[in-house]
């Protein structure tokens, strides 16, 4: 092949090297391009001319995105000269990406503009259709989101007429990002999930670029542990790929995960190393978008002071004049927040005045920010009834972008946005020692996830593939540890597909609108003759409402940290406790520990509840940390019925759906799980207190049985073995036949049963996440309707369990509510963590 041939080859290949998201190997391939032309024999000097140009500009994107900004607008400059004005489309459409890589997007819109007055789709289709891509996503970025909607749909109609599939792949991409920006997350994450099938098949390079914008997605639902992680992965092939413009930003999303997590250091430590990152490529832009998530974490770290005040307006007026007015505003508004805290409140006023308008299109955790800042300014000012709207306005808008998403995951996810707002609230009424402010705060502040209506997934092909593929491979998992072998390829591709089920519930949409807390007058007539303890923190203090006999009082109770200490402890004893069997004495030794761990835990939560309270049956709404006591172990409240919910509103809710209204009548169904000898025995003689019951044992028991016998019925009762799974409570499960029924399974339920009893190990556990949200099998059931779950917080020997529910079962036929007929069955036994959740 002579030179000239091979000049354009090489070319060729470093075009699709940098597309492919390769730009040191596209930047290589364009060198060697450039000496096999110069190596030509002399041939038509305008041919030559037109390709060395073409050289030129691809080697310019090339070097850029290595952020050798200035190197390649020089190619630029050079290629230039070589090309007539007509031909200089592609040219000015490569210098604008540079510009704009370099924080300069006034410019960078003139030269896109010069670059579509002269390319013409006849000749040019492809480098049109990227100019407009490229073009678009600065409009997305400015933003101004019809501009950047209009650009990609022109792309997309381009790429589709010519055949240009990738390019047609990265308008869905950013068509997503605007998904975003209006709130749509389940739009934007479905569209990411069809484009990585794409992208993998097509442009392998391009998935750390998805990677990073789902997890901007991911941070927009409060999922930062999850963001985090897509984060630390796509950092790593970004470096790799030599693309210091994204891992710069990579770097920025990472701290802002960091802020949300509450780790201060970390996000400073992040926003840091994406300010040099910037700086170093001279993107003064993104180098001050950088400093203000560093302001943000400063603040949040240590509170106000002069300095952080200075620099808060500082700041504000320099991104003021890069034209980034949405994140001037948020700096402005940390400026009225600093003000207002040093009792500046002209000052603050004033910030208020010029930064705290909203406008349409904001993102959530400005409006959030705005609603916070307000409300602190409101209060510095002397108007306390000002303050207190804003916050519950703030809230108000949280709950309605909540319920735009469908899944549970990331409906208690979205609650981090609105700690600020809900503590402040909270903060404040404790401080003013006023019952039904407490109680209403308390209500705003937790499981509002669960006030949203159940959404059922509409039928979806792959996921119940998915789902039924990782039943098998779990019951792999568990054969091969019962027989001793190695399961590492089983558990990655359990990973995996729990990856892919969990992504795809993301893409559910939601109900669009929610409940609203209940009164405290409405719950406590509701209670009649119970008592209600409602748990808070008051900074590091733990204090209770107490609702009994038609007052409210507010008392102290003890700290969390202590009492989350001695409940784990506790939890341990009872593990321990219902392993395997004990030598007499060693069981002794544990038995007095359960007991002297729960008289503490007792006199550290319980106690001053209970001297209001008096003999009354309990109904407890704990924060986070206690939420998973096995509060029926307690002195105090052991043999009384003690319900445990997360919220007011939420047993308020289940006790509407348990006595209030018809609900499902369905006959009971009865299920014995394998590997559990005396499971079969269990529900067979449960199966007595339950005429007409349904029973599972044996090859019957399978997850598709079960779902189809529990979908509509009164009752529910497993007796297998369960696990919890903290790391994604979803896929808690119990052991079926054919493997495990989890969390997302029960997701599917029509009408899912009124009652359920989980006779299984640790099934009442559940990951708490900031804003006392819960995720858990048991949880999963209450928010698909279920009124009432009895589940354990622990692990509980089989014959105890047996014992447990045989008299539990007993008096629940005989017309005892499921609190009253635990009691009095626990009672009857050694210890074990059985809770009763929701109604009671």
């Amino acid at each position: 092949m002579s030179d000239r041939p091979r000049a354009a080859e090489l070319h060729a290949a470093g075009v699709a090297a940098t597309n492919d998201m390769r730009p040191a190997l596209g930047a290589r391939r364009h060198r060697a391009a450039l000496r096999a032309l110069d190596d030509a024999p002399p041939g038509d000097p305008a041919a030559d001319a037109a390709l060395r140009a073409r050289i030129l500009v691809s080697l310019a994107y090339a070097v850029s995105e290595l952020g050798r900004i200035a190197e390649g607008l020089g190619h630029l400059a050079e290629a230039e000269r070589l090309l007539p004005p007509e031909q200089r489309g592609t040219l000015h459409g490569q210098r604008a990406v540079m510009l704009r890589r370099t924080g300069r997007d006034e410019e960078a819109l003139a030269e896109y503009g010069r670059a579509l007055r002269v390319l013409d789709e006849r000749r040019e289709p492809r480098d049109l259709a990227r100019v407009l891509l490229n073009r678009a996503v600065l409009h997305l970025h400015a933003p101004r989101p019809a501009a950047a909607r209009a650009d990609l749909g022109r792309a997309a109609r381009v790429a589709q007429r010519h055949g240009f599939g990738l390019i047609a792949a990265k308008a869905r991409h950013n068509l997503a990002l605007l998904d975003l920006a209006a709130g749509d997350l389940p739009r934007a994450l479905g569209a990411f999930a069809a484009l990585s099938v794409e992208y993998a098949r097509s442009a392998p390079g391009a998935l750390p670029l998805l990677s990073l914008d789902r997890a901007r997605v991911l941070l927009a639902a409060g999922l930062f542990r999850e963001a985090d992680d897509d984060l630390a992965a796509a950092l790593e092939r970004l470096r790799a790929q030599g693309m210091g413009q994204d891992e710069a930003e990579a770097l920025l999303a990472r701290a802002e995960a960091a802020l949300l997590a509450g780790r201060h250091a970390d996000a400073r430590r992040w926003a840091g190393q994406a300010r040099s990152c910037f700086l170093k490529r001279r993107n003064g832009r993104w180098a001050a978008l950088a400093d203000l998530v560093d302001l943000r974490a400063a603040y949040a770290a240590g509170g106000p002071d002069r300095v952080l005040l200075r620099r808060a307006n500082t700041l504000a007026a320099r991104l003021s004049e890069l034209a980034l007015d949405e994140d001037a505003r948020v700096a402005g508004l940390l400026a009225a927040r600093a003000s207002a805290a040093l009792r500046r409140t002209a000052d603050a006023e004033d910030a208020l005045r010029r930064h705290g308008v909203l406008r349409h299109g904001d993102r959530l955790d400005t409006r959030v920010l705005a609603r916070l800042a307000r409300a602190e300014v409101a209060a510095a000012s002397g108007r306390p009834g000002t303050a207190a709207r804003q916050l519950v306005t703030g809230l108000a808008e949280l709950h309605r972008y909540r319920a735009q998403v469908g899944c549970l995951d990331l409906q208690t996810g979205a609650a981090v946005h609105g700690r600020d707002l809900a503590e402040a609230g909270l903060r404040r009424a404790l401080d003013r020692g006023r019952p039904a402010e407490v109680f209403a705060w308390a209500e705003r502040s937790r499981a509002q996830a669960l006030l949203l209506p159940p959404v059922r997934p509409p039928a979806d092909p792959e996921t119940a593939a998915a789902l039924e593929a990782l039943r098998q491979v779990r019951l792999a998992v568990r054969e091969a540890e019962r027989a001793g072998r190695p399961a590492g390829a089983q558990r990655s591709h359990a990973a995996e597909l729990e990856r892919r089920i969990r992504h795809r519930s993301w893409t559910q949409a939601g109900p669009g609108t929610g409940g609203a807390p209940a009164p405290m007058g409405t719950v406590a007539q509701a209670l009649g003759d119970a008592a209600m303890a409602v748990y808070l923190h008051d900074g590091p203090a733990l204090r209770a409402l107490v609702l009994a006999g038609g007052t409210a009082l507010l008392v102290d109770v003890g700290r969390p940290d202590v009492a989350a200490e001695v409940a784990m402890r506790l939890r341990a004893s009872l593990d321990a406790r219902a392993g395997r069997a004990l030598p007499p004495r060693l069981a002794d030794a544990v038995l007095a520990s359960v007991r002297r761990d729960a008289a503490e835990l007792a006199a550290a939560v319980l106690g001053p509840v209970l001297a209001v309270a008096g003999d009354r049956d309990l109904v407890l709404v704990p924060t986070g940390e206690l939420l998973t006591v096995p509060w029926s172990l307690l002195p105090g409240a052991a043999g009384r019925p003690v319900t445990v919910a997360a919220s007011a509103t939420s047993w308020y809710a289940a006790r509407q759906r348990a006595y209030g209204e018809p609900g499902p009548a369905g006959p009971a169904l009865l299920v014995a799980g394998p590997g559990n000898d005396r499971a079969a025995a269990e529900v067979h003689r449960i199966a007595r207190c339950h005429p007409g019951a349904r029973v599972l044992t044996g090859p019957a028991a399978t997850a598709a049985a079960t779902l189809a016998g529990c979908d509509g019925a009164a009752l529910l009762h497993v007796a297998a073995h369960g696990r919890h799974q903290g790391e994604n409570a979803l896929f808690s499960a119990f052991e079926l036949a054919d493997g495990p029924l989890m969390g997302y399974d029960l997701q599917q339920l029509s009408v899912a049963p009124r009652v359920a009893v989980l006779s299984a190990c640790e099934l009442g556990l559940a990951d708490v996440r900031p804003g006392h949200e819960s995720v858990g099998l048991s949880t999963a059931l209450i928010a698909a309707g279920t009124a009432t779950v009895v589940a354990s917080v622990g692990r509980v020997a089989d014959d105890v369990a047996m014992r447990v529910m045989t008299g539990f079962h007993r008096r629940l036929a005989a017309g005892a509510a499921p609190a009253a007929a635990l009691a009095a069955a626990a009672g009857e036994t050694e210890p074990a963590g059985f809770v009763c959740f929701g109604a009671g």
